[in-house]
């Protein structure tokens, strides 16, 4: 052997007696879950398809007229728990506790068609209806209503009550006023299924914790008859009840009829007040 190898040779060896003595050591990567809430809602409105329900009060016999609203329900009403590692909290009334935000999106269906320019406008001939989501949270407040275990504190459980606050039909006039604002057609662009993304969150130390539950909400113009199921009938109110103020509340058994699905049902009642589906095309197409 060639002497000037030898040191090589040597340091080899010593080399692999090491590494076969020596175990390894690996970086291991470990996720890290932080603090969250679990945010809990239960739609009361209608408890047999669990979703919550929101009635415009168009007439859809007169959907081009500027009339006073007909009956309506302009409230939809979720059981709401939200807790930290699984424990109710609780706060001082006039302190930080837990804050809600609600964030709304409208589910709109699309017509695809070919663009002008480019002549695209479908990813493939199956793409019959696209479904569009529009960013309507300025159209709803949503106000939690904490239980109050003893007084001057509150407890992370309760109801979230979700109000609409667009446009309504003859929003600024009365029975006996003229009639001013916007048509039952114009106030009908709003009947649609709605996602509503609710949103907690609440500051422990210097730690802002979040947490976040997806409810249903289905907003109609009018209710409808389960004896007829025609989406272009009115179904007037099972009961009517007069508030202290003198103002009155409406109450209908099933405001979707026989429709087990509200995108079926808004469909039917935008195209009963003539209001068309929009066209446009797929931006993945």
């Amino acid at each position: 052997m060639n002497h000037k190898f030898l040191p090589f040779v040597a340091a080899f060896l010593i080399l692999s007696i090491v590494l076969g003595t020596t175990p390894f050591t690996y970086a291991v990567t470990r996720a890290t879950i932080g603090p969250k809430l679990e945010v809990t809602t239960i739609p009361q409105d209608d408890q047999k398809r669990e979703k919550g329900i929101i009635i415009l009060g168009i007439d859809p016999a007169a959907p081009n007229t500027k009339k006073h609203p007909s009956p309506n329900d302009l409230m939809s009403q979720h059981k709401l728990l939200v807790t930290y590692n699984g424990a109710v909290m609780t706060w001082a009334l006039g302190s930080v506790g837990v804050t809600i935000a609600c964030n709304v999106l409208e589910k709109d269906k699309v017509n695809v068609v070919p663009d002008p320019k480019t002549g695209d406008g479908k990813q493939a001939s199956w793409e019959n209806l696209m479904t569009k989501l529009v960013d309507v949270s300025d159209k709803f407040v949503c106000k939690p209503r904490w239980k109050t275990p003893t007084p001057g504190l509150l407890e992370s459980a309760g109801v979230l009550d979700v109000y609409y606050v667009g446009p309504l039909p003859d929003a600024v006039g009365t029975n006996t006023a003229p009639a001013v604002g916007v048509t039952g057609k114009e106030v009908g662009v709003w009947i649609a299924d709605y996602i509503v993304v609710v949103e907690a969150t609440i500051t422990i130390g210097r730690t802002v914790v979040f947490g976040a539950e997806v409810q249903d909400i289905c907003v109609l113009g009018w209710a409808t008859s389960p004896a007829n199921n025609a989406p272009n009938v009115r179904d007037l109110p099972d009961w009517i009840i007069t508030k202290p103020d003198g103002s009155q509340h409406y109450i209908w058994q099933q405001a979707l009829g026989n429709y087990v699905g509200c995108e079926e049902l808004a469909l039917a009642q935008r195209a009963a007040l003539g209001i068309l589906l929009e066209t446009g095309a797929d931006p993945l197409a």
